[in-house]
């Protein structure tokens, strides 16, 4: 199969959707397929495109598994709604113009959102190319919008975005979720969409105990003797508010380090936390290579996966919580929803309540004086990945659903109900 894969965020640029696309494009070449991808130049999450892009309007390279176009963008730092727009929708303009000028002889489009406008470009090819159209829905926004404060139910944009994501349900050929809570949601907007799961997860292969990439040496934070660590984006769906809170709570025990790995849209606001509270263990790295996560995984002795406390976030399973897990780290999830189920279920983290930094302290300082229970929530927690979450395994699954749907089209290409949910399109039992 030939496709044409739609991502706003693509490697070099960090952060779940570009690792999301990247390693889908990779397993789907391992398959046979062609996958060309249309995506932004980079400028995530540092806000500025890099040297070697500057000053074009595309970039296009080619590999054994089709083609990488980038196109131009508007970089912002995403911290109000009128930079996100300016963001998302140049980009959704210049991929569009790009596949109009540029169209391909592709079996099917696939698109991930957010941002919702960077799937609606796909959709808008996919009707241009006549051939079916995949809906990744990896957040569901803008509701995430709603609930960070970013839009209101009254808010103009709120009210078209919302009208384009369920005219979008309804014209895609698979609607794909990533949980089976979002799954649940986007069936109440519009219960006659066609649906398939595909969970994220990690590869295990990269992420294990034995930490591969190379760590600078002798950093104050090595010297902490109990490492508690972040390591993700900073986005609006983290609540790093609590983390630093928390972090003041335990001065008092000289051994406790809180490292932070990672950069975001929310970097601004985190950055103020800090200088609001000045904590002195606290050690926030900003970005590091995406190869290099494993080895700054393996030196914690806890993980941290805080969510901010809205109902719209407990549809969200974060891969970071993944991650820790593969590398065998214990976790303590600030979350309620599908975290604390899967949580719950890998006897491998501890829940305590989103949004309350006292809760989240004692959590630590449990884990620090408990090394038995340490120890048996790291024995769990790379075998559940294994077994639930795998990313090559959901990502053949995942291929395995798209070419029934090619077959179903191809043999009644007028059909409007282009394929039969797969066996595994039903929720997931951990």
């Amino acid at each position: 199969m030939k496709l044409l894969f739609l991502s706003q965020y693509y490697p070099p640029e960090t952060g779940a959707g570009a690792t999301r696309a990247s390693t889908l494009r990779k397993y789907f070449v391992e398959r046979g397929w062609t996958v060309d991808v249309l995506c932004e130049l980079p400028n995530y999450p540092s806000s500025i495109i890099e040297e070697e892009f500057r000053g074009r309007w595309s970039h296009e390279t080619t590999d054994k598994g089709g083609k990488v176009v980038r196109t131009w963008v508007i970089p912002t730092r995403r911290e109000n709604i009128l930079q996100q727009v300016a963001m998302f929708t140049s980009y959704m303009f210049s991929s569009l113009i790009y596949g109009m000028m540029h169209p391909g002889r592709y079996d099917a489009v696939y698109a991930t959102s957010p941002p919702i406008f960077s799937a609606l470009s796909g959709l808008l090819l996919a009707r241009l190319y006549g051939v079916p159209f995949y809906f990744e829905v990896r957040d569901l926004w803008p509701d995430a919008a709603i609930a960070t404060g970013q839009l209101e139910h009254k808010n103009l944009s709120y009210r078209i975005s919302k009208r384009i994501e369920r005219w979008m349900y309804r014209k895609a050929d698979l609607v794909i979720p990533v949980t089976h809570r979002s799954e649940a949601l986007i069936r109440k907007t519009c219960p006659e969409v066609r649906t398939f799961v595909a969970y994220n997860g990690v590869d295990t292969a990269v992420f294990n105990r034995t930490g591969a990439g190379e760590i600078p040496a002798s950093e104050p934070w090595q010297e902490r003797k109990f490492r508690v660590g972040y390591v993700g984006t900073i986005g609006v769906i983290h609540d790093m508010d609590t983390v630093i809170r928390a972090a003041k709570l335990l001065e008092d025990d000289p051994d406790i380090g809180i490292v932070l790995v990672g950069e975001g849209s929310q970097s601004n606001q985190l950055r103020r936390i800090i200088q609001d509270l000045s904590p002195n263990n606290v050690y926030w790295l900003g970005n590091r290579p995406h190869d290099c996560i494993p080895a700054y995984l393996s030196q914690l002795d806890v993980g941290l996966n805080p969510v901010n406390d809205t109902p719209v976030f407990e549809s969200i399973l974060t891969v970071k919580f993944f991650e820790y897990l593969a590398c065998g780290v214990p976790v303590i999830n600030c979350a309620r929803g599908i975290i604390r189920e899967v949580g719950d279920a890998s006897r491998a983290a501890l829940t305590v309540e989103p949004g309350n930094p006292e809760a989240l302290a004692a959590a630590i300082r449990q884990l620090k004086h408990d090394p038995a229970l340490r120890a048996r929530l790291s024995a769990n927690a790379r075998p559940f990945v294994e077994e639930h979450f795998d990313r090559k395994m959901w990502a053949r699954r995942l291929a395995e659903a798209l070419e029934e749907n090619q077959t179903a089209s191809d043999l009644n290409p007028d059909s409007e109900s282009r394929t039969t949910p797969s066996p595994t399109n039903t929720m997931y039992k951990w």
